[in-house]
């Protein structure tokens, strides 16, 4: 199945580094960059962005040559404004890095931004940023593919930009969907369209469960809800929110299947109610969200952790699901039980 991409490690703060292939140091990643101005790679002089000051939370980024199979090379070093989110807050394209950051404040005072990195003779400077995205709000979601990104912020509303990066040096928000509820995870699902796991909510802010959108971005400057699918009304999400190897997406069959935890109370009975299993839905333009069924796992712990279902893979024409008590083989047509093999 197609579960996303991306590095799972984050990166981490390497030693001062030295080139072993010509002896010499490499320019202190904490230093004020010298750039040269005659050269190519180099910024103008008068260029403010590429090597500014920053103040408040700071992003470092180090770059590093990992085409030789023994051994990695330390390339460069920049910084940007502000907090990454995860993993696919960052991407590389033709050589340039994007990464989109939050820069945490007080109401208006926060913001977001999308900046452009390229590797020079001071290291990795700024070469086009777009500031000033979902003002008071701070990211959801990201995601980039080719010359475009995708940002979702949310503090009441969950606005979904889209962003030009066609000139790297002149990134540019074309478009804007201001919807209740967020997003917290996007992933392409054909020509022009997005899904997104996240939660539905109130125009105050209020979330009311978990839910799935399918967006229709083929069209940069006026990206459009298209269909809606509320999971669960009330307590309810998906760990697909925050991990997207929960995810699935199988493109032959269009299923889309997340996992789903919900929790209920009756006021009348004083009762509780407690599920946790994975939904399944075919998703496509025109009809938009289609059942297929639901797959949960025989537990004897109602209330534990053990009866999440953490991932679901296909193979051939089953879908196999994990969690902590076991794992089911289920019909990929319809999850209907075949198997079910308890971890003793």
């Amino acid at each position: 199945g197609e579960n996303g991409g991306g590095v799972d490690e984050e990166p981490g703060v390497p030693p001062e580094p030295t080139d072993p292939d010509d002896g010499g140091s490499e320019p202190d990643p904490g230093s004020e960059p010298e750039p040269d101005p005659g050269s190519p790679a180099g910024p103008e002089p008068t260029d403010p962005l590429r090597f500014r000051q920053l103040e408040g939370p700071v992003t470092h980024v180090h770059r590093f040559d990992i085409t030789a199979a023994d051994t990695a090379h330390y390339r460069a070093s920049g910084q940007v404004a502000g907090t990454v989110l995860n993993q696919w807050s960052m991407s590389e394209h033709d050589g340039r890095l994007r990464i989109a950051t939050t820069d945490w404040g007080w109401n208006d005072e926060q913001q977001s931004r999308v900046s452009v990195l390229e590797e020079g003779e001071g290291g990795l400077g700024v070469i086009g940023q777009v500031d000033g995205i979902g003002l008071g709000e701070q990211i959801y979601a990201v995601r980039f593919m080719g010359d475009v990104g995708y940002v979702v912020t949310f503090r009441q509303i969950d606005p979904l930009f889209t962003i030009d990066l066609s000139d790297p040096t002149a990134p540019v928000v074309r478009g804007e969907l201001e919807i209740p509820g967020y997003s917290a995870y996007l992933h392409p699902v054909g020509d022009g369209l997005l899904l997104g796991v996240g939660q539905e909510g109130t125009a105050e802010g209020q979330l009311t469960g978990a839910q799935m959108s399918l967006f229709d971005v083929s069209d940069l400057d006026a990206p459009a809800r298209l269909h809606q699918v509320i999971l669960d009304e009330g307590y309810s999400n998906s760990e697909a929110e925050y991990d997207h190897h929960a995810f699935l997406y199988w493109p032959s069959t269009t299923l889309v299947a997340v996992p789903l935890s919900t929790y209920a109370w009756d006021e009348a009975s004083s009762e509780e109610t407690w599920w946790s299993g994975v939904v399944g839905y075919t998703v496509d333009a025109t009809s938009g969200f289609t059942p297929v069924g639901q797959i949960d796992h025989p537990t004897p712990d109602p209330y534990g952790w053990g009866n999440s279902l953490r991932r679901s893979i296909v193979i051939g024409d089953r879908v196999y699901t994990l969690s902590g008590y076991g794992l089911k083989a289920s019909s990929l047509a319809y999850f209907t039980d075949v198997a079910w093999v308890p971890f003793d």
